[in-house]
């Protein structure tokens, strides 16, 4: 399918002219107002900045600089199993090797630096090396080699250990110079595992928000009617968050919907039912919500989008007769596309991040009823999600859509809760201060058969104590839906809205 997206234009390989217009009338697939390929994420480069003072080489033993050597060797070596790309020009010691590693740096074209001292070092060094690559950001990870101070030590020992002295000039020096107002600082050990940790997640944060500068949303419809907590500026969209925003005329859908053919739908039809165990569905039902995948990811596909969300209520629904969850849920399972419904913007820019963070598509769900036995509250919306977050996939149904919005049929939607683990949930607001995101960090506990409640559920034990945090959820205003993705993304998600420069509410 991707590869005739990509085709030339008939006239084009005939020598005829080619004409270009917009992607909302073209009727071809290469337009003026879209690129003609869709962006990929791609692995930031790290450049390792590490120190020591020429003078020292002199000073202390011969072995001296071979063992700051050493531990620096050390440092990368660590790094690189919580970094995928890492580029170290080495010992810097003069400046002269600083000029040369800040003009390495600059030619590698790295995205972001982490600055360790193996010695004392004076600043010039760093700043030599720095002004080469001004515009990226900086973390100064300051170590020793380790977290016991040795009663023992030599004076050579003390200066192989003594990166705090250069760490605080430097970080006083910017202060000074106006440099780095946001210096992201790490203190650990030389092997301690949490430094590393704290290190790969704010790079792992920092490759998701400057994957968001090239992300292309579209919207098929609009927020649904009467939710205002999900409207937006698209404006301020890209300018906070980062995201494009396009919006897709149904009529792209529908005539996706329209010219599929039973050749491009037979094998959803057939590994679905072969897949789930489907309660009260007539085979009409099954086509059409196949038939909506084919067109929902050939829309995706033409338009070189990366997200999509739609309005399904009287909407999608009524025009294709069926919902749009089988669909919505094969995205979320191959993990090339996201998408939800309700024309929830910013909940969808939440999921990209949490599946840039994790490589799985987060789940879609609304606040509930809470347990103040459990300390929990339970997670429900229409019936859409990867599947493999059911407790048991074996106890998945297919079943109506519980909610008839001018349906042909009875819809198409999946019923389980899903399984035990730690999760976070978060979630995109903009009010009248501006924008800020919702981090909760929880656990999803196990509920052995699934809710029969024709829905997807889930049952979040909250840390904080659930009636307190509902009335802080409440009086803060943040949107009735929430965004459920597996782990602890707490750390990471934090230092996003940091680089967003928006308020982060962490509970």
């Amino acid at each position: 399918m991707s590869e005739a997206i990509h085709a030339i234009p008939e006239a084009s390989k005939q020598g005829g002219p080619e004409v270009i217009e917009s992607f909302e009338v073209a009727k071809g697939n290469v337009f003026g107002d879209l690129l003609s390929k869709r962006s990929e994420p791609r692995t930031l480069k790290v450049g390792l900045i590490t120190v020591g003072f020429f003078e020292y080489w002199r000073m202390f033993p011969a072995s001296f600089q071979d063992e700051v050597r050493h531990d620096m060797t050390l440092v990368y070596e660590n790094l690189k199993r919580h970094v995928k790309h890492v580029v170290w020009p080495g010992l810097v010691h003069t400046l002269d090797t600083a000029d040369a590693a800040g003009r390495q740096l600059k030619d590698d074209q790295v995205d972001l630096v982490v600055y360790v001292a193996g010695t004392y070092c004076p600043d010039y060094m760093a700043i030599q090396v720095l002004s080469h690559i001004r515009e990226v950001p900086v973390l100064l990870f300051n170590t020793q080699g380790s977290n016991r101070v040795n009663l023992s030590g030599s004076y050579a020992h003390m200066m192989r250990n003594s990166g705090l002295i250069a760490s605080t000039q430097l970080s006083a020096t910017f202060r000074k110079m106006g440099w780095y107002p946001d210096l992201k600082v790490v203190v650990g050990a030389h092997e301690e595992e949490a430094a590393y940790a704290e290190i790969g997640a704010y790079v792992r944060a920092y490759e998701t928000y400057i994957g968001l500068q090239s992300l292309n949303i579209g919207v098929i419809g609009h927020v649904f009617r009467g939710m205002y907590d999900f409207e937006y500026d698209k404006t301020k969209i890209k300018g906070t968050l980062g995201p494009n925003v396009i919006s897709i005329q149904v009529d792209h859908l529908l005539r996706q919907f329209r010219e599929a053919a039973e050749d491009d739908i037979r094998d959803i039809v057939s590994a679905t039912k072969n897949r789930f165990n489907i309660v009260g569905l007539g085979d009409e039902d099954i086509e059409r919500s196949a038939k909506f995948y084919y067109a929902l990811r050939s829309t995706i596909e033409r338009f070189r989008l990366d997200a999509v969300t739609l309005l399904g209520q009287h909407y999608t629904e009524e025009k294709t007769g069926t919902t749009p969850y089988l669909a919505n849920t094969m995205l979320h399972e191959e993990g090339r596309y996201v998408v939800n419904t309700e024309g929830d913007v910013h909940g969808l820019i939440m999921m990209c991040i949490m599946n840039r963070l994790t490589g799985q598509t987060p789940a879609f769900a609304e606040w509930g009823e809470y347990d103040e036995t459990l300390n929990a509250i339970l997670m429900i919306h229409h019936g859409y999600a990867h599947t493999d977050y059911a407790t048991d996939r074996g106890r998945i149904k297919v079943n109506r859509s519980p909610e008839q919005w001018g349906l042909a049929g009875k819809g198409f939607g999946f019923e389980y809760t899903l399984k035990p683990g730690v999760v976070t949930l978060g979630h995109l607001i903009n009010d009248a201060d501006g924008y800020k995101m919702l981090i909760v960090r929880g656990k999803a506990l196990h509920v052995p058969d699934s809710i029969p409640c024709e829905e997807i559920t889930a049952l979040i034990q909250l840390e904080s104590p659930v009636k307190s945090f509902l009335a802080a959820l409440i009086k803060e205003g943040f949107a009735h839906h929430c965004i459920i993705a597996y782990g602890d993304l707490s750390e990471e998600l934090s230092q996003i809205a940091r680089f967003m420069n928006i308020r982060a509410c962490v509970y």
